[in-house]
């Protein structure tokens, strides 16, 4: 908030593998956020593998090896515009074996503090505040009360999502107007689906940079994240370290399966 104010860190770096520039790129900020994560790991005395959207980083300590995948400041796009609006850090721990094990999520704005670990998410006021256990809704099935998120802020992303998503976007408007889309995504998402602020969350070609640093909310909150197949099958989606490049044609994140099978069925209804 401070190098907000000061307008600062909004200079770019480089660029963010896999994606164009008009996309995503490194800013100043991303850089003092890897440089704060990484100063952490390395006070912890511990061995982690931090994969950033912005390239991969070794700590050696001792013990078993830690892979961190993190996005971290997620939101660069709107602070390097100088709008104050979903500023998050967001990150994921995993064994060797790619368990997710524990997470970690700073809500800048509304200071908040999101925490997992292996069966538990909490949220802890950072202005002070116990924690508070959260939990996704049982939701089943699309209607007038859902909440569907999806990053929807940069144009060719829109034009996707329209296009793609156009069997489901004629569903709400026709079934279920009450319904609302709530044009944020990536990384942050997670942490409400696991609290219930959004039901699903839909992209098409999405970035695995903005899913693996969430996936340890979703595995703590019980809800499943997938990779839909072009027949509208589902498999559960994984963090691969060697693909942070890479894209998702269709992902799918919602509170039950059940409300995800809902979601894909209307995608494909067309």
């Amino acid at each position: 908030m401070d190098m907000a104010g000061r307008s600062e860190g909004r200079e770019v770096l480089g660029a963010v593998a896999g994606r164009p520039e008009q996309e995503d790129v490194e800013i100043g900020i991303d850089r003092v956020c890897d440089d704060l994560l990484e100063a952490w790991c390395r006070r912890s005395g511990l061995s982690f593998d931090i994969h950033s959207e912005h390239g991969l980083r070794r700590v050696d300590g001792t013990g078993e090896r830690y892979l961190i995948a993190t996005d971290p400041f997620d939101g660069s796009g709107l602070f390097s515009r100088g709008l104050p609006a979903e500023w998050w850090s967001v990150l994921s721990i995993y064994t060797a074996d790619l368990t997710p094990v524990a997470g970690g999520a700073v809500d800048i704005i509304r200071r908040q503090l999101y925490l997992a670990d292996e069966n538990n998410v909490t949220v802890t006021p950072l202005d002070g505040g116990s924690p508070q256990r959260i939990q996704p809704p049982s939701k089943t099935a699309l209607d007038d009360s859902a909440v569907i998120a999806a990053f929807l802020m940069e144009p060719s992303y829109f034009a996707t999502w329209a296009k793609e998503g156009s069997a489901l976007l004629t569903t709400l408007i026709q079934k279920h107007p009450g319904a609302r889309i709530w044009p944020n995504g990536g990384s942050c998402i997670y942490p409400w689906l696991a609290q219930g602020k959004v039901h699903a969350y839909v992209m098409f070609n999405e970035p695995r940079s903005e899913v693996d640093p969430g996936l340890a909310f979703a595995s703590a909150a019980g809800y499943p994240v997938v990779s839909v197949l072009p027949d509208g099958s589902f498999e559960a989606y994984r963090f691969e370290p060697g693909k942070t490049a890479g894209r998702v044609p269709l992902l799918v994140a919602a509170c039950t399966e059940d409300m995800a099978r809902s979601v894909i069925d209307t995608i494909f209804s067309r």
